[in-house]
């Protein structure tokens, strides 16, 4: 062989090296910058959008989808596109003899308009299509492909098809890696609703014991108690018949003055009347506790009647300017004089005044402003009581509704206020919520369905 016939064949074996260095590097790219772009996104939507962009990078066709096999077997649905328009959408397959299935079978490539199956559904995608790529991507059980158009004839070189023909088991690795991620939060995300739901089944159990319990210890210490109040207003008529015996007899005989001063009685008789007095102020003390206890195990379902909701809250503001010593401002705003509900009289005025005093203590400078809103949604009365104190601590809030949980100090609290309240709203088939809190105040929301004659019947 002449000098000048090797160099021939040096020059094209040259020329296929090149090449095919050319192709791996173009692959390997592709790996790089898919590795990268699948690693820094978890969500499933963004792969075939990566996809698209860095095969546009290196091969740049008109048009990119990724398809599968529709339900019905007889086309192809389009999953995602770089044409917007054709996504979510299905093709059929005119010629009967194909079978949609053959596309996910082996890889193929167009590069003039030819009489067949394959060409008629790529001209559905994209009428102006002379060249493709047809290449499948199995994922686990999934079958995808990918499908590459363009304008122009012989669009597609050996060199772009030998490209998108090996990435593509690369692609399959990276989804299937992707579907694994998907499938793994998926599970993580089950068993946090699964944890959630443990959380409050255990919590739930817990009131359900602690109703149980309130039940029990208020039977217990009622009638005790009834009996330690009686007596005590008993013994409290008996020292004052006893001080005005003793008053008489000191007025008839100087002895008996005398003894009595020495003995120091009217010290005894004073004190035993403020020992009385606290006592007995202990003793209602003890017996609203018990009350209340009562009502959270077992609330009174009885007297429902029809309820105007303004004549309620001014009731129960009228009552709660008694009981505060320092000065709240409270102000009523409704949208109409007229919005009625269905309940227990009493009941609701327990929880409107409730909410009230929760905000009057949390109020400690002299501005103090409580607002109540009634305003109707839809077929619900919403009634707004919203102060501008200090807030309630975070760490606080997932145990408002907790019995027993107090803020207050020790003899001002029993936390038995808010988790009554929700029940009796939760009675009526509305419902209690903190809306918002902050150091500029709080606002709770008691919603109640309205009255209506259909509800009454």
């Amino acid at each position: 062989m002449s000098n000048k016939n090797q160099q021939e064949v040096l020059l094209n074996q040259l020329k296929a090296e090149n090449q095919k260095l050319q192709e791996f590097k173009k692959l390997n790219n592709l790996m790089l910058k898919t590795m990268q772009a699948f690693t820094e996104n978890i969500d499933q939507s963004v792969p075939f959008s990566s996809l698209f962009s860095l095969i546009a990078q290196e091969v740049n066709p008109d048009i990119q989808l990724i398809i599968t096999c529709n339900q019905q077997g007889d086309g192809v649905y389009v999953v995602a596109s770089t044409n917007t328009e054709l996504e979510g959408k299905d093709f059929i397959l005119k010629n009967t003899e194909v079978n949609a299935k053959n596309i996910f079978d082996k890889s193929a490539v167009f590069n003039s308009q030819v009489k067949s199956a394959w060409p008629s559904i790529l001209q559905e995608f994209s009428a102006l299509a002379s060249s493709a790529i047809i290449q499948p991507v199995k994922i686990t059980n999934r079958c995808y492909a990918i499908v590459l158009l363009m304008n122009n004839a012989k669009g597609f070189s050996a060199e772009a098809s030998s490209v998108i023909s090996n990435y593509s088991s690369f692609i399959a690795s990276i989804l299937t890696l992707m579907e694994y991620r998907h499938v793994s939060k998926e599970r993580d995300n089950l068993f946090a609703q699964q944890k959630r739901m443990e959380t409050s089944m255990a919590r739930q159990g817990k009131l359900a014991a602690i109703g149980q319990l309130a039940a029990g210890v208020a039977h217990e210490l009622n009638n005790p108690l009834g009996f330690i109040y009686s007596n005590l207003n008993t013994f409290k008529l008996y020292i004052e018949d006893i001080e005005t015996f003793i008053s008489n007899a000191c007025k008839k005989s100087s002895d008996t003055d005398n003894l009595y001063n020495k003995s120091n009685l009217q010290f005894i008789i004073d004190d035993s009347k403020e020992l009385l007095s606290e006592s007995l102020e202990g003793a209602r003390r003890a017996r609203d506790i018990i009350k209340n206890l009562r009502n959270f195990s077992h609330p009174d379902e009885t007297t429902i009647s029809k309820v105007n909701i303004l004549k309620l809250v001014e009731d129960a503001i009228k009552i709660a300017n008694t009981q505060f010593k320092k000065q709240t401002k409270i102000l009523i705003k409704s949208e109409n004089q007229d919005f009625w509900i269905e309940g227990n009289i009493t009941q609701l005025c327990q929880v409107i005044l409730n909410l009230i005093s929760n905000a009057h203590h949390s109020i400690n400078h002299s501005n103090g402003l409580i607002e109540i809103n009634i305003i109707r949604t839809a077929s619900w009365i919403n009634i707004e009581v919203i102060d501008n104190g200090n807030g309630i601590d975070k760490a606080d809030i997932p145990h408002l509704f907790e019995p027993f949980f107090t803020t207050k100090e020790i003899g001002q609290g029993t936390g038995l206020g808010l988790p009554i309240s929700r029940a009796i709203v939760e009675q009526h088939n509305g419902c209690l919520a903190l809306d918002y809190t902050g150091s500029k105040g709080t606002k709770f929301i008691i919603s109640l369905p309205e009255y209506t004659n259909a509800s009454s019947n």
